[in-house]
């Protein structure tokens, strides 16, 4: 009976197997080499497999450089000659070791926006040093070093200021005016006061089962994130009755902390003003203002021309403003003086005429246009859609243009003026869709799109990586070798790309 239960002979395949499942652990899990050769776990695999040995620190830093080199010259392959876009960013570890963190950004033949990890490193690297030879288009960064930094790295020919980073410092100074800090000061100490007292919030919950009011909790702000600022104002307003009520109740709240935490009835006031403004700014209302809502949207609007140069010389030649006539929502530019879009269409119709017209398209990709909706779970597509929708059409106006034939341009003026005629694309439309549908007929545009589409608004993909690096160079991974540490970031980021390249290389064998 034992030799007929007798465990199958571990095979060369199976170990090979098990081995690039213990690299994918430290990869996809950010674990040390370290955490494979620990007791408790070689005692686990060893209950499992017991004729498995853990290899090597050797051996699986072998393994790991091997899956690094094919994936990176898989990606290097796919972004072979392309005109691509970055977005970096700067970052301390919490040892002071100084990194620098590359992402690339780019539309594929088929019309698919595409991003890939590419590059993390000590700071003490030189900049102009790029491994991968890349045609950077445009660099997005945040308002920061990062400014001084592009000015004097050769890499970065041409770059953007985050839009997040700019809309926030614009908003940041019309939330420092001194009657919406001090609203916004004692709405933070009241939400404080119930975040830190249990006996509070108990009340809180009562008063709200009670009153018939959603049991939300209130929110913190957060100082670097203005949005946060509009959520915890939000939430509080809406629990306004039962947190008074709270806070009236001797039983639950001391005098001495009622008079220090209650909001002034002006205060109450200003801050059910302050909301409708930024939820989103963009989308502030025509209602009756405060002088202090007043003061807060001239701060804004003048932090926002200033910072985003929307009264430059430059700003029709900027690549927003071409990518926005680009984009099929927004191409005949409303948002800017007439002049301004004269000039935008000429700086257009220069950029056309320094382009090769590509060729035909053979029509490869024409089944790969199926309507692409994705379902966070959240709520219904359709719903969130119709929503998002009613939103565009309240910043940008409805589209009320009709369609055109479509059909081929001989010269570089005739294709701009085609495109202008054609109609808008509803709000909630991929632009991207659009264009894998007419590139055809408008070839040089098409080029000019793949160029300026791909460009990220914001340097928030170089911020994540910075999130998972904090998780990676603890204080206790410290001594980690920066070629280490870019292996295992470079092939967490790219897991989607790394399955591919991992899978292919378990059906060669």
């Amino acid at each position: 009976m034992n030799n007929f239960t007798k465990r199958p002979a571990l095979t060369d395949k199976k170990r090979q197997q098990i081995t690039g499942l213990l690299v994918n652990f430290i990869v996809k899990d950010i674990r040390p080499l370290a955490a494979v050769h620990g007791e408790g776990f070689r005692e686990m695999l060893h209950f499992f497999e017991p004729g498995y040995t853990v290899p090597s620190y050797a051996t699986l830093w072998a393994t790991i450089t091997h899956q690094y080199d094919t994936l990176r010259e898989n990606i290097e392959k796919e972004m072979k000659g392309r005109t691509v876009s970055l977005t970096t960013d700067l970052w301390t570890s919490s040892t002071m070791e100084p990194y620098i963190t590359v992402t690339v950004h780019y539309i594929t033949d088929t019309w698919k926006l595409s991003a890939a990890y590419l590059y993390y490193a000590r700071e003490t690297y030189s900049c102009q040093h790029c491994p991968w030879g890349l045609l950077a288009f445009c660099t997005v960064h945040d308002n920061a070093s990062m400014n001084l930094a592009t000015e004097l790295c050769e890499l970065f020919p041409k770059d953007l200021g985050c839009t997040g980073h700019t809309l926030q410092l614009a908003i940041k100074a019309g939330l420092v005016l001194p009657d919406i800090a001090k609203a916004i000061n004692a709405a933070r100490r009241l939400v404080s006061h119930f975040r830190h007292s249990a006996l509070a919030t108990c009340a809180l919950k009562k008063r709200q089962e009670q009153l018939g009011i959603k049991a939300n909790t209130l929110q913190n702000d957060c100082p670097v994130r203005w949005n946060s600022n509009f959520d915890m104002l939000e939430r509080l307003f809406e629990q306004r009755i039962p947190v008074q009520s709270v806070l009236a109740d001797e039983t639950v709240t001391k005098p001495s902390v009622q008079k220090s935490l209650a909001m002034r009835a002006s205060q109450w006031e200003l801050v059910e003003q302050l909301i409708p403004v930024l939820r989103p700014l963009a989308k502030a209302t025509k209602a009756s203002d405060l002088g202090a809502i007043r003061s807060f949207k001239n701060a804004v609007r003048r932090q926002l021309e200033t910072r985003f140069k929307l009264e430059s010389d430059g700003l029709a030649e900027s690549i927003p403003i071409v990518a926005s006539m680009l984009d099929p929502h927004f191409k005949h530019l409303q948002f800017i003086p007439e002049s301004m879009r004269e000039d935008a269409c000429d700086h257009l119709n220069r950029l056309l005429r320094d382009e090769r017209e590509p060729p035909a398209a053979t029509g490869e990709n024409e089944d790969a246009q199926a309507d692409e909706t994705v379902d966070d779970g959240a709520e219904p597509v359709m719903v969130k859609k119709n929503r998002l929708e009613n939103d565009f059409e309240q910043l940008y106006g409805p589209h009320y243009e009709s369609g055109r034939k479509a059909c081929r341009y001989i010269t570089a003026a005739e294709e701009a003026r085609g495109y202008f005629l054609t109609p808008h694309i509803p709000t909630m439309e991929n632009p991207l869709q659009w264009w894998a549908h007419n590139q055809d007929q408008f070839p040089r545009l098409a080029k000019l799109a793949q160029r300026y589409l791909a460009v990220p608004a914001t340097s928030t993909p170089s911020e994540r990586v910075f999130s998972l690096a904090g998780n990676t160079i603890t204080r206790q991974q410290s001594i980690l070798h920066p070629a280490h540490v870019d292996a295992l970031i470079f092939l967490h980021a790219n897991q989607e790309r790394k399955a591919k390249t991992v899978n292919e290389d378990f059906d060669s064998q």
